[in-house]
């Protein structure tokens, strides 16, 4: 489960700036509201949802951009040489010098138990800090720290970390990953936490062209192995779900060799002929044939199947983008059905979507605001952080009348201009 993620120094962000999925003390007018959208696990509280709005520009994709930068870090450091090369960009319009030129850092709860994970980067690359802090007796304690002199692993937390061959470490490379590929038991399962329970929609590309990160048959590619694994039944009812009637699915090779196959969606719909009976089969090609909401949609339901069984976080960037509300609303919903997500697994998501922002559906502490600052950087706050907002209130309208800011600075140019 994710707790929070920081970052700073990483495109328009500057200062660390944390987004959380620890549920506040508020109480929703709607217990229901309140019920549907907080996981209990031990004493603390969690939430299933948090959306991210704000005006274009603000920010709202690099939040994306630094947790999906953080997933590939870990996924391939070792193997991709100088992967941080192509996901660095520190944030450019400051006059102060950097203590960094990137910090990236995540919580996550597994099996009950609180790890804090993070890292930064050098001017030239290279893993300038990098630290694991996990449960002890009472509060967290580091189980392995890492700066220019070295790694230092604490002898009674973190054994796996003792006695490996740390010349064979790179500078690019991250510590975690290295010591889950010498079979250390935490950090691999750290490590596979964030590869396989992380699915970030489009995983942003990073690395070099000819790198597996621009395969974008990668986003479809957990829907069609349902389709490979004889599965298909999954796929048309969720294509159903979505009031999307389809007979059959399949999978077409296209290419010269193995070795270059593309993966071919088509689907299978009923012909009719003019007294209204089926006269035959017709094959529709989802690339070809079909709109850019149902090719996003199928592409979301290889993720989402996975989650709702095993648990994890599903991350999209502009989840409305092809979607109508109605059918939005029906996938946030699916969040919220604990008959549906068993494993509690999570959303997060920006939007430009007001239809969302209700207390009837959502929660304050579920909203979170993307704004530059005068500096030109991005300042990320919650609506549960702001002061004299009701519980029951208005999210949308009072968004929009500019109560919360996180609105565009619009200007009159056209107004103004002689026609």
């Amino acid at each position: 489960m994710l707790i929070e993620f920081s970052l700073a120094n990483f495109h328009s962000f500057n200062k660390v700036q944390t987004l959380s999925f620890k549920a506040t003390g508020l109480v929703s007018e709607e217990k229901s509201v309140d019920e549907e959208n907080i996981i209990t696990e031990g004493k603390s509280k969690f939430l299933k949802i948090v959306g991210v709005y704000g005006a274009n520009a603000s920010g709202k994709s690099n939040l994306i951009k630094g947790l999906s930068f953080l997933k590939e870090m870990v996924a391939s450091s070792l193997e991709s040489d100088r992967l941080a090369m192509f996901g660095t960009n520190p944030f450019k319009l400051s006059g102060d010098g950097n203590e960094n030129f990137g910090y990236f850092q995540i919580m996550l709860l597994i099996g009950g138990n609180r790890f804090r994970y993070g890292f930064t980067l050098d001017d030239q690359w290279n893993i300038q800090t990098e630290w694991l802090f996990g449960p002890a007796e009472k509060n967290e304690t580091y189980y392995f720290k890492r700066d220019e002199k070295g790694v230092t692993s604490n002898p009674d937390r973190f054994k796996e970390g003792l006695s490996l061959p740390y010349d064979k470490l790179r500078d690019d490379a991250l510590f975690l990953s290295f010591c889950a590929a010498y079979d250390g038991e935490i950090t691999r399962m750290i490590k596979e936490y964030i590869v396989n329970n992380v699915s970030i929609d489009g995983d942003f590309l990073i690395g070099p062209p000819t790198s597996r990160f621009f395969d974008h048959s990668n986003l479809r590619r957990s829907t069609n192995a349902l389709i490979s694994s004889g599965r298909k039944e999954v796929i048309l009812q969720w294509m159903k779900e979505a009031g999307l009637m389809y007979d059959d699915v399949n999978i077409r090779k296209i290419g010269s060799d193995k070795s270059s196959w593309a993966e071919m969606v088509y689907f299978t719909k009923n012909r009719y002929n003019d007294k209204g009976e089926i006269a035959g089969k017709a094959s529709m090609s989802l690339d070809g044939e079909e709109s850019a909401g149902t090719q996003k949609f199928y592409s979301y339901i290889g993720h989402l199947h996975s989650i709702f069984e095993k648990g994890g976080i599903f991350i999209s960037d502009e989840i409305d983008s092809n979607f109508h509300p109605s059918l939005l609303r029906k996938l946030i919903s699916l969040f919220q059905n604990s008959d549906v997500n068993k494993a509690n697994a999570q959303l997060l998501f920006t939007s430009h979507d007001t239809n969302l922002m209700s207390p009837d559906y959502m929660r304050r502490d579920q909203f979170y605001f993307t704004e530059k600052t005068i500096f030109e950087e991005t300042h990320l706050y919650s609506l549960s952080d702001l002061k004299g907002i009701r519980n029951n209130a208005d999210f949308a309208r009072q968004y929009l009348a500019g109560f919360y800011g996180a609105l565009p600075q619009l200007g009159n140019y056209l107004e103004d201009t002689d026609q």
